[in-house]
């Protein structure tokens, strides 16, 4: 196999070595030389533009996230301040029709009436107030025994009185 290589190089040696090499021969030479030199990637514009699509995609879809759950946080605090003004109002319209009621009351039982009134509001801000988690069922719950509790004084007072 080797002999066979080396008469085939023999026979066209002149037309190998002695002839000038094809045209643009030396370019091609001369790039590959360059290319082997400078180790330098070079990345497609289509790549780019690629990278820079999924890349603004991914950003996107950040903002869009961080608003979305922004606006959630921000919605469950009004609708729980929303709620806790609701029955603070509530709670405050009961004490005062008791309160208009409590003018026929002699000043004894008025003025304990008004005491055992002062600290169940008190006790239902309080309560609130201490727990650590503020979700709108405590509130709900504190307030609506609260108020049945003025209804059942406000029932009584109205019979009696």
């Amino acid at each position: 196999m080797d002999n066979l290589l080396e008469n085939k190089i023999r026979e066209h040696a002149t037309e190998i070595f002695g002839s000038e090499p094809t045209q643009g021969h030396r370019q091609r030479f001369a790039d590959k030389l360059q290319a082997a030199a400078s180790p330098k990637k070079q990345i497609p514009i289509r790549k780019i533009f690629g990278y820079l699509s999924v890349a603004a995609v991914f950003v996107g879809c950040l903002f869009l996230l961080r608003d979305i759950f922004k606006t959630d946080n921000a919605t469950d605090y009004e609708s729980l301040s929303e709620v806790q003004t609701y029955y603070s109002m509530q709670l405050q319209d009961k004490i005062y029709d008791i309160e208009q009621l409590l003018q026929r009351v002699d000043e004894q039982d008025r003025a304990n009436l008004i005491s055992d009134i002062e600290s169940m509001q008190q006790e239902a801000d309080a309560s609130i107030r201490d727990s650590d988690d503020k979700n709108i069922e405590l509130i709900v719950m504190t307030y609506s025994s609260k108020i049945a509790s003025l209804q059942h004084i406000h029932n009584i007072l109205s019979a009696n009185y």
